[in-house]
């Protein structure tokens, strides 16, 4: 059996506007409700793609704080307009939801999966790596893309890892 090809971690950090920015020229279809979380993802997996082949790619990503954060934000921007909000808004907050426009802007990925973490980073870098590596033994992918995406206040921070057969 052929080992697997790990590439070093990529890390990217943006500020706010410089990472809607950036979402917005690499993604194929309008982000409208898009929060940082699923722009992070877009900008991640297309750091990952850059000048790469198209093959079938499965992207496990997932975050410790972001989907809470988001979360927060919509609730303490009720509070703020003292209003209600639409449910687009809280179904926004939804990290799953990333994997629409992350399939229809790179045709290549065949499956997305979101993780929520706990704990130790390191443990979950080592489960998602495990994951990755099952799928592409298993020939279900030629490709893995693998990270991890932390929307913050003022700085947005993306780790990222591919892994191919």
């Amino acid at each position: 059996m052929n080992a697997l090809r790990m590439s070093d971690m990529q890390e990217q950090r943006f500020d706010t506007a410089a990472l809607a920015a950036r979402a917005r020229r690499q993604s194929a279809v309008p982000l409208r409700r898009a929060g940082a979380l699923t722009e992070l993802a877009i900008v991640g997996v297309a750091a990952c793609l850059a000048g790469k082949p198209d093959c079938s790619t499965v992207v496990l990503w997932g975050s410790r704080t972001g989907a809470r954060a988001a979360g927060i934000r919509v609730v303490r921007d009720v509070v703020i307009a003292r209003e209600a909000p639409f449910p687009f808004d809280f179904l926004a907050t939804q990290p799953i939801l990333a994997a629409i426009p992350l399939q229809q802007s790179f045709p290549c990925i065949a499956s997305v999966l979101y993780q929520p973490w706990t704990g130790d980073v390191e443990l979950h870098w080592q489960r998602m790596r495990t994951l990755a590596a099952m799928f592409l033994r298993a020939g279900r992918h030629a490709r893995a893309l693998c990270g991890q995406v932390e929307p913050g206040t003022d700085e947005h921070i993306g780790r990222w890892q591919v892994l191919e057969n």
